[in-house]
């Protein structure tokens, strides 16, 4: 009970310290989720500015060529953003994915903490159990003991009254045949 005892605190000291990674990775994730968010706003003021920008250009510009290639450029623009978008989205679920991971984790380590207690209560009242026992095999031995000695004093006392009783036997022998 005491090497099971040892080997649940090893797990529990393994899982608080992933647990602390985690937590750690967690800030870090809901830190950098921030971060995102506000390049993401920036990312789609750019892009509204631009979008109006090239709606402004196509109207005042009577050059429709250096219009066309402008707006051509913009839309790269634009189309960049949106990749540039979509990965950070990615990255959110992919942090999210993580922070559930971490969730999983901490419910795996409370799960663990609880049997654990409850190993230890059963290991406690086994042991309560074993010292009860231990005693009553002791009183049981000392008993045991006891009557033993008894029966060999006994046994020595019935020794003693035979032999009492085999000479009267002789002595009322020899007088039958002295008489």
């Amino acid at each position: 009970s005491s090497t099971i005892s040892k080997h649940w605190e090893a797990e529990l000291a393994t899982l608080k310290g992933n647990n602390a990674k985690l937590t750690a990775a967690l800030l870090e994730s809901t830190a950098n989720v921030k971060q995102w968010k506000q390049q993401l706003a920036a990312y789609q003021e750019e892009a509204e500015r631009l979008h109006k920008r090239v709606t402004e250009l196509e109207c005042v510009s009577s050059q429709a060529n250096a219009v066309h290639t402008h707006k051509t450029e913009l839309n790269q623009t634009i189309q960049e953003l949106e990749s540039t978008l979509k990965k950070k989205e990615e990255e959110i679920e992919g942090l999210k994915q993580e922070i559930e991971n971490a969730r999983e984790l901490q419910a795996q380590r409370d799960s663990l903490t609880q049997k654990l207690q409850e190993v230890e209560i059963r290991n406690k009242d086994l042991e309560g159990q074993l010292s009860d026992l231990e005693q009553r095999l002791e009183k049981s031995q000392n008993e045991q003991e006891a009557f033993h000695n008894n029966l060999k004093t006994f046994l020595e006392i019935l020794d003693g009254k035979i032999f009492e009783l085999a000479e009267l036997r002789d002595n009322l022998t020899k007088l039958l045949e002295c008489s």
